[in-house]
């Protein structure tokens, strides 16, 4: 577990240091790239996808919101929320990318294509199973 969790820290610090330029944190990237796919991401799904639950979620998106970066809105016809990326979102979410793949490519080149693979399936499985059990 303590190894589990400062790899994580230290991880997360490596991408908070690229994405700090442009006001954002590790954990609301995925959150921006969600909200910048297709017709808009409903939150409950996103928030279980990304292992979080709906108060945690909604904590990282405030920001995003009060940046106009994205906008919650009911789904037309139905009693649940949506989370779409605005214009501004988009344009930040591109001039990011470089920086995300900067440190994703340094990431990757410490570990070994095939250990990154199974490292990335190992740890799925483990969170499926726990959420399953």
């Amino acid at each position: 577990c303590l190894t589990l969790r400062r790899t994580t820290r230290i991880v997360t610090q490596r991408y908070d240091a690229a994405l700090r330029p442009f006001g954002l944190r590790a954990t609301q990237l995925p959150i921006l790239t969600a909200a910048a796919t297709g017709d808009g991401v409903r939150l409950a799904p996103l928030a279980e996808s990304l292992g979080m639950d709906r108060t945690t979620l909604l904590r990282n998106v405030r920001p995003l919101v009060r940046r106009r970066l994205v906008d919650v809105r009911r789904a037309a016809g139905h009693r649940h929320d949506e989370l779409h990326a605005t214009a501004k979102g988009q344009t930040l979410l591109a001039r990011v990318y470089p920086a995300w793949r900067r440190v994703q490519d340094e990431m990757r080149a410490q570990v070994p294509d095939s250990g990154w693979r199974l490292a990335l399936r190992d740890l799925g499985q483990s969170v499926r199973h726990q959420r399953s059990g």
